[in-house]
């Protein structure tokens, strides 16, 4: 499910509090409301107040089963949503309409690779193994002035669905990301708790960049030297099994995990030992051509690892000089290869 750019704030577009909970009601079967912000997307008291309340909010946190992990640039998605469900026509000709169930929508947080906690870390690697779990959390909206929480968008039982390690690039020198897609259950948007928050939290972490990095192939290790440029790698881990229970939840249950292919840009004059791979694979057939892949970030001095990833079952499927035009004439030539990645594991020193 995409994300759109829609505020926090908004749960259902274009209704009514009114409407809202006659939405709900529709979809739960009658529930009694003011029990559903219990368990249940939905306004409660508090959050209103939030939302009538005048204030600025410029920093946004990530919150793992009731501990704070870290700021985050950015937050899209989480809203409280509803298909448009389409009645029989009837003898008056006009297309009458309802709310379906109500669904929510999954959140999509950057995360500077710095500033990845042990807690999230670990919930990382657990989606990219073979036993993701699912977490409670929150995205905490903080006023910069005093940092105390003005409002909180709560989700539940939530599963990490897809973690993008962000482009690299010798000649771009960014903060290091990760992207996380996290798709909850259900989400709950309610007043602040009062808390006041570090306005230090994250600042002793380790300042990781795009493009001190090192990228090697197992047995490739002499060609891999001058790789440029590794394009983002992604693996998303399905939602599989979804059903609706009693609370008439849209539930989920962790499905297949499937990684991206992984794109590297190397000279033409180190791209011969990849060249005879792709032969060996690919043309001639070769059984059990699968490597293994490291791609290690650096820190300044190009010395000390300060983050990996750790690639499995890397299978070369295309071997790509790029075109010698008027733009690139008198440059090295240089190759895109691509390979399948079967598995992907995290680690922050």
């Amino acid at each position: 499910m995409k994300a759109d750019n829609s505020s926090p704030d908004r749960i259902v577009p274009d209704l009514s509090r009114r409407d809202l909970f006659r939405t709900v009601g529709l979809a739960t079967g009658g529930a009694m409301l003011l029990g559903l912000p219990k368990f249940l997307g939905g306004w409660t008291p508090e959050a209103e107040a939030a939302i009538t309340t005048s204030y600025v909010a410029s920093r946004v946190g990530l919150e793992l089963d009731g501990t704070f992990v870290a700021y985050i640039a950015s937050i899209e998605g989480g809203n409280a949503f509803a298909d448009i469900v389409p009645e029989a026509v009837g003898p008056d000709m006009i297309q009458r309409k309802r709310p379906g169930l109500v669904k929510f929508e999954d959140l999509v947080i950057p995360v500077g690779l710095g500033f990845v906690a042990e807690s999230l870390s670990k919930w990382i690697n657990e989606t990219l193994a073979t036993s993701p779990t699912s977490k409670n959390g929150a995205i905490v909206y903080v006023n910069p002035l005093n940092y105390q929480e003005v409002k909180r968008l709560e989700f539940f039982n939530a599963m990490l669905t897809e973690v993008t390690v962000l482009a690299l690039d010798f000649t771009i020198k960014a903060t290091q990301a990760l992207t996380l897609r996290i798709t909850p259950q259900t989400t709950r948007l309610v007043g602040s708790t009062g808390k006041i928050l570090s306005s230090t939290l994250g600042t002793q972490a380790k300042s990781v960049l795009s493009n001190f990095f090192r990228f090697n192939v197992q047995g490739l290790e002499k060609a891999c030297g001058r790789i440029s440029k590794v394009d983002s790698i992604v693996a998303r881990r399905s939602v599989a099994g979804a059903v609706v229970g009693q609370d008439k939840f849209m539930q989920s249950a962790p499905g297949v995990l499937d990684c991206s292919i992984v794109r590297i840009t190397l000279p033409e004059a180190d791209a011969g030992p990849f060249y005879a791979w792709f032969n060996d694979s690919v043309v001639g057939g070769k059984a059990g051509g699968e490597r293994a892949g490291l791609l290690e970030w650096l820190d300044s001095t190009l010395k000390t690892v300060v983050a990996s990833v750790q690639l499995g079952g890397l299978g070369i499927v295309r071997y790509a000089p790029n075109p010698i035009n008027a733009s690139t004439a008198g440059s090295p030539a240089i190759v895109e290869v691509d390979m399948y990645c079967e598995t992907m594991n995290l680690t922050i020193v």
